[in-house]
């Protein structure tokens, strides 16, 4: 359960910026700078930081638990790499060996990093009701295909991370072929 709701979460990382319930301006929260150093968030090389995704991902934190006072440290990134790619820098940095159980029925302790795979479409339609309440104006129905991701336990210092390629981009209603990165730190 925890998996799809990673991943429908994912989605929402993609909405467009505008008024919704419990929204909060970007400039509510710390800079992400000092989150990345603070919480120790390990970057791909070379990926890219999705500013106004990672305050999508706040809001709908605050539309799921509007009785919350701080959602938790994250950002959110993308590049270009292969998945396997990413994930094989994420496995190093942490010490993890990837599990190659992408149908997420592990019958004894879950591997603290695996991957997994799912339908655009299935998790498009799970998040709906929180892409309503963001008002975003999102043609969820374009959400098509499947996708395979990869998870990694946090660590003491070191946060949760998700990979997904490809992903649905809610801000334009589009599957982009590119890999995101979902790094969550629980305060």
């Amino acid at each position: 359960m925890l998996n799809k709701t990673l991943a429908a979460l994912s989605l929402l990382l993609l909405l467009v910026s505008c008024g919704g319930e419990k929204a909060r301006p970007l400039s509510e929260y710390e800079s992400t700078d000092v989150q990345a150093k603070a919480f120790n968030f390990q970057v791909y090389p070379g990926a890219k930081f999705l500013e106004g995704q990672t305050d999508i991902l706040r809001r709908a934190h605050f539309v799921m638990q509007p009785d919350t006072k701080d959602a938790p440290h994250l950002a959110v990134y993308e590049t270009e790499s292969p998945l396997e790619e990413v994930a094989r820098f994420y496995a190093e940095k942490y010490g993890y060996q990837l599990a190659e159980n992408e149908a997420n029925d592990f019958k004894t302790i879950k591997p603290s990093a695996y991957y997994l795979a799912g339908d655009l479409a299935a998790d498009a339609q799970a998040i709906a009701p929180v892409v309503a309440k963001l008002n975003t104006g999102t043609d969820i129905s374009k959400a098509a295909g499947a996708y395979r991701g990869a998870y990694f336990e946090a660590q003491v210092s070191l946060p949760r991370v998700n990979l997904q390629r490809p992903y649905f981009d809610i801000t334009s209603s589009q599957v982009v072929d590119r890999t995101l990165i979902v790094m969550v730190r629980e305060k």
